[in-house]
């Protein structure tokens, strides 16, 4: 089992470095709660992240998640959030709450990253991704999953144009030791060269792993298939969708 581990730590750790990289500034956080008039209570605080815009000047990306209903435990709540851009001071340029409810139970919305790749999906238009980080809890049953929304500035709001593509995945069942069966799953979104009313198609390449473990003789042996597949995703009536 030692290698199907060390994949599932390596993916956590990187995201958590991610994470941490995109802590939000506390004086910017003040202002935009101010200008949203929420009081910290009313958000999920150690969930905020922001990100430098490469392609505007004095401009950040901020992630505000706002607790629609929390229950007792700690990991058990729903947020919605609100995705914005401001300037250095935290002064809000744009303005969108995600109408998309994220629950966080026995599967725990662990943490959100702002992607700021070359998503150029239209003449004069690059939109920007906002990961969401979910990990289950069972041991047996180890589970993770990584969904990404896309977003573009519009006039003083921002245009949602992908909900919650699931990036990656990873799922399995062991007797905790040796012996199981897990498959991990990561897609990578590519600018394709064809467009679909003056959108830029996002083809999709995933490349799936099936891993088995078998304790033979005291050794863990793994057995590891791959495949590659893709798909496109197309721009119809303001999303995309397959």
């Amino acid at each position: 089992m030692k290698k199907h581990i060390s994949l599932f730590t390596l993916m956590m750790s990187l995201f958590s470095g991610i994470l941490s990289a995109q802590d939000i500034d506390s004086i910017r956080l003040t202002h935009i709660l101010e200008s949203l008039k929420l009081d910290k209570i009313k958000i999920k605080e150690e969930l905020c992240v922001e990100k430098k815009m490469p392609n505007a000047e004095g401009s950040y990306i901020a992630v505000i998640p706002v607790v629609v209903s929390q229950e007792e435990e700690d990991y058990v709540f729903t947020v919605q959030n609100y995705i914005l851009i401001t300037d250095n001071n935290g002064t809000i340029k744009n303005r969108y709450l995600d109408p998309t409810e994220l629950n966080s139970d026995a599967v725990n919305l662990r943490s959100f990253a702002i992607d700021t790749g070359l998503y150029n999906i239209s003449t004069n238009i690059r939109a920007f991704g906002v990961k969401a980080d979910f990990v289950g809890s069972s041991k047996p049953n180890p589970y993770a999953s990584g969904t990404i929304s896309m977003y573009y500035p519009e006039g003083k709001t921002l245009k949602k144009v992908l909900d919650q593509f699931e990036l990656d995945s990873t799922s399995g069942e062991w007797d905790t030791r040796c012996n199981g069966e897990f498959e991990d799953t990561h897609s990578y979104i590519i600018m394709d060269q064809s467009k679909t009313n003056n959108f830029t198609d996002l083809k999709i390449k995933t490349i799936s792993v099936a891993t088995i473990n078998e304790e033979v003789k005291g050794e863990c042996n793994t057995k590891e298939t791959s495949k590659t597949s893709y798909k496109t995703l197309k721009f119809k009536n303001g999303y995309y969708h397959f």
